[in-house]
């Protein structure tokens, strides 16, 4: 035939084309949900009675265009909490008289411990702004169980925070709009929060639940939060008890959500007020809704309103309000003080860790974890019990281990395959990062990750197939009656549903929600085995008609397959821009062998329970070269990839860094850069020579000529220093605008105390001089500190930086005209070393042109540090 290709490759290729146009319609049926497609934004023009993102939009507008920075320590920050109580206060005026609405605008200071990143630090913080606003009915009672609504209004370093967290802000403004316009009065009271103080770790939160008085009739929460600008609004914590995700379950009008999601939100870097609610400072029942897509520009400078993905501030505000009147009419709403009650703790306990999952964002799929108990071992037993099943006409102890030994013969096969489904496009990215220059050529255009790694991980799975042909049957063909076919198709389906099972069990097993995946695919495999069989009788085991019949019972499954894992893979491939700079020779490889094991194991999931059937076609020598042609093309365009764009900036950090002694005294002042992602400095220098012209530097840098910046230099930033590494260090330009301020200083405010047991207190007080924009003050404390002013009088875990001696960090906040006095205590006559970084948002004239000097494809986080020492 044409090509050299014989009637089966033919009918192989048919099959391959089929598979390839069905899961292409079904990958864009999921890029349309994750990216919101199917719901429409109603008008600025829209009824009240409805909810409007276009209404919402223009919230953010305002918060993120009309104000220059909502960051602490820059007006802009007041000028939001301004504009935030204005609009409360048109909608208390307009509110009919069937509700009661009560508006406070509170300073929160206080101070406590936590971890962060792995990393045990004190937190000091004073004169943060609250914004509050409750409505409940006119005959409601201060003492009412409540529901809280959170997002915080402050945003990060050098962003205008449309997405983070001006979303939060609009879309709850706009719900509690709706809650007056539309005339529902809540059964029980909705607080709505508006903290100014999340990106400085949690602190608004803090202050809330540990100052105000409202903070104990809490009986449920949502937080509102974005990682991104927008896309799946997903429920990425649940808890505690089963309760939150019930009310979600039963309330949501695009339900956005998996349990699984609960067992990957704990490793990733970062922290919402999720925590103080839940964990930390209460144990209140609550959701923590994010919005997931959109990192490229989470955190920088190209977090604008342009960049938010229509329809998802709309499919968040349907979703809020319904929510809100889901707990507000719950009979589970307890207050705070309440929820330590036996009955509460018992009915958590016995019903926590439910699985839940949305199917395509169409409904809810809910079950306790009592259920799951069940549901989730039907697999396995029907596996283990399958040798006496399939030998029940000609029952013996020797053809049911003969059978056994095929199952689990089938097993490995499968095992293997989805072993080297991941280790192969493993190895291809490795291969492909020694022949070129930078890493992460996907990192702007993610379709190129599938195009390599995809069919690397087909024909990783298809390998067992491949070399094992000829399945090595243990079971005697003439006891079964059966053909040898038969009888090896018969292993290996069952040998991979097996391995699902197991897969459900171990989930199970391991106390975690995400079986629900492969519980969905053992009950999909084994409706699709049944319609096969009764297909095979009438059209053959290898006939395209009993393969589509085979194929058609798992399309539920594999359409929420693609969905769940595209989500994934994308979700992943936007944050590897910001995963750290880890250090040589592992840090340059990691984030392709990460996207490359994501879409390993997501192909594993995805086309895996279709190979014990049509592995036969698919493993076919003709198919197997044209993958491999694929993978040599894939390998050939990648290379010709930049791995930035303006939609996908690499990000940088840019620290000026002032040695100063004394409020008037400069020692030094150098630049110091940074990037959080594998392709180093270096790399960034090669690319953008007008800023190695005005670092003069040259354009062959290396690392082993260069001036490296010592981690103790970024202690401003602690602990998010720790994703920097080969940081380098540059000589400043002298500038004239810093001449006439004066700097940050500590000096001893009194003298010092001995106490009956001879420890020595010493007592401090720290002026941040003629600072204007302060964002936040690191104290580095060494020596035979025992105690301080700080955390309740409690030493967080001490802290090891560069090797040095253990190190007691507190971070101080919050914008005063008078300065930071505390006190510390020491358990000897050994000095107590304080190394002080303060960070201030305002630049030099020759910052913003080294700044301005990077290309459009590099997001600059810009500030100064003012950094000394002092011993007492």
């Amino acid at each position: 035939m044409a090509f050299g290709l014989n009637s089966d490759d033919v009918t192989a290729f048919k099959l391959l084309l089929c598979l390839a146009v069905m899961y292409g319609l079904m990958s864009m049926l999921a890029h349309s949900i994750v990216h919101m497609k199917f719901v429409k934004p109603l008008a600025i023009d829209a009824p009240l009675d409805r909810f409007s993102e276009a209404r919402a939009v223009e919230h953010v507008r305002f918060l993120s265009q009309e104000i220059d920075g909502r960051q602490e320590g820059r007006p802009g920050l007041r000028e939001a909490a301004r504009y935030i109580n204005g609009q409360l206060e048109m909608m208390k005026e307009r509110a009919s008289d069937d509700f009661r609405i009560e508006i406070e605008e509170t300073v929160v200071d206080g101070s406590f411990s936590m971890m962060f990143l792995g990393h045990s630090i004190s937190l000091g913080y004073r004169n943060h702004t609250n914004i509050l606003m409750r409505i409940s009915s006119v005959d409601s009672r201060d003492t009412d169980p409540s529901v809280l609504i959170n997002g915080h209004f402050d945003s990060p370093l050098g962003s205008p925070g449309a997405g983070d967290c001006g979303t939060c802000v609009a879309s709850m403004l706009e719900v509690a709009r709706l809650i007056v316009d539309s005339g529902w009065v809540p059964p029980r009271p909705v607080i709505f929060l508006f903290n100014g103080a999340e990106e400085l770790f949690l602190l608004g939160s803090h202050g809330f639940m540990e100052k105000h008085r409202w903070h104990d009739t809490i009986g449920a929460f949502v937080n509102v939060e974005a990682s991104g600008t927008g896309g799946l609004d997903l429920v990425c914590q649940s808890g505690p008890g089963s309760w939150p995700s019930r009310v979600y379950a039963q309330s949501a009008v695009y339900p956005m959500a998996h349990s699984a999601a609960q067992d990957v939100f704990p490793v990733i870097p970062g922290d919402t007020d999720y925590r103080i609610f839940s964990q930390d400072n209460g144990n209140i029942p609550g959701l923590d809704i994010i919005f997931l897509f959109g990192g490229y520009f989470y955190h920088t400078s190209y977090d604008t309103v342009e960049r938010l993905l229509p329809g998802s501030i709309q499919a968040r505000g349907e979703n809020l309000f319904s929510i809100i009147k889901g707990f507000t009419n719950s009979s589970m709403l307890q207050n705070f003080y309440k929820q330590a009650s036996p009955e509460i703790i018992i009915h958590q306990d016995k019903d926590d860790g439910a699985i839940f999952f949305d199917y395509l964002s169409w409904f809810m799929v809910f079950y306790s974890s009592g259920l799951a108990l069940v549901l989730h071992k039907i697999p396995i037993a029907v596996f283990l019990i399958l040798p006496f099943l399939l030998n029940l006409r000609n029952f013996s102890i020797t053809s049911c281990l003969a059978t056994f030994s095929d199952l689990t013969k089938g097993f490995l096969s499968h095992a293997l395959g989805v072993f080297l489904a991941i280790v192969s496009p493993v190895m291809f990215s490795i291969l492909r990062l020694l022949f070129t220059n930078y890493s992460m050529n996907w990192f702007s255009h993610p379709y190129l990750a599938y195009l390599m790694f995809v069919p690397c991980s087909l024909v990783g799975l298809l390998i067992p197939r491949t070399f094992w042909s000829c399945f090595p049957l243990s079971q005697d063909i003439s006891v079964f009656q059966a053909s040898r076919k038969v009888l090896s198709d018969e292993a290996r389906f069952w040998g991979a549903f097996g391995f699902f099972s197991s897969l459900t069990m171990a989930y199970l097993l391991a106390g975690l929600s995400g079986g629900f995946l492969t519980f969905f695919a053992c009950i999909s495999m084994l409706a699709a085995w049944l319609s096969f069989s009764l297909a095979a009788k009438h059209y053959g085991r290898r006939s395209l008609r009993s393969i589509l019949f085979f194929v058609l019972p798992m399309v539920p499954y594999l359409a929420y397959s693609v969905y769940f894992g595209g989500f994934l893979a994308q979700f992943l491939i936007e944050k590897t821009g910001m995963m750290g700079s880890i250090p040589p020779p592992y840090g340059y490889f990691i984030p392709d062998i990460v996207v490359a094991v994501t879409i390993g194991v997501v192909t594993s999931v995805c086309i895996g329970p279709l190979i014990p059937v049509c592995g036969h076609w698919l493993a076919m020598s003709s198919i197997l070269q044209f993958l491999l042609q694929i993978i040599v093309i894939g390998l050939a365009v990648s290379s010709q990839f930049f791995p930035y764009s303006m939609a996908a900036p690499k990000r940088v950090v840019l620290q000026q860094t002032y040695r100063t002694s004394g409020p008037n005294h400069l020692e030094n002042s150098s630049y110091e850069l940074s990037v959080v992602d594998s392709n180093s400095l270096i790399f960034l220098l090669k690319h953008a020579p007008d800023v190695a012209n005005e670092l003069q530097t040259d354009l062959d840098l290396s690392f082993e000529t260069a001036n490296l910046s010592r981690q103790e230099n970024w202690l401003a930033l602690f602990p998010v220093s720790f994703m920097f590494s080969r940081s380098l260090k540059f000589p400043a330009k002298e500038s004239t605008s810093k001449k006439n301020i004066h700097f940050p200083y500590l000096i001893s405010s009194k003298p010092q105390t001995i106490s009956d047991h001879g420890s020595r207190r010493v007592y401090l007080e720290l002026s941040l001089g003629s600072l204007e924009e302060v964002w936040v003050t690191v104290l580095n404390v060494t020596g035979p500190l025992s105690n301080w002013s700080f955390a309740d009088n409690k030493l967080p875990a001490p802290e090891i930086l560069a090797g040095g001696p253990p190190s007691y960090i507190c971070r101080l906040s919050g914008a005063s005209h008078e300065n930071w006095r505390f006190w510390l205590e020491a358990e000897s006559e050994e000095n107590l070393r304080i190394d002080v970084a303060v960070l201030d948002q305002q630049l030099t004239n020759e910052v913003k042109r080294l700044k301005s000097l990077f290309p459009d494809w590099v997001d600059v986080t810009a500030y100064s540090s003012f950094m000394s020492t002092y011993t007492f």
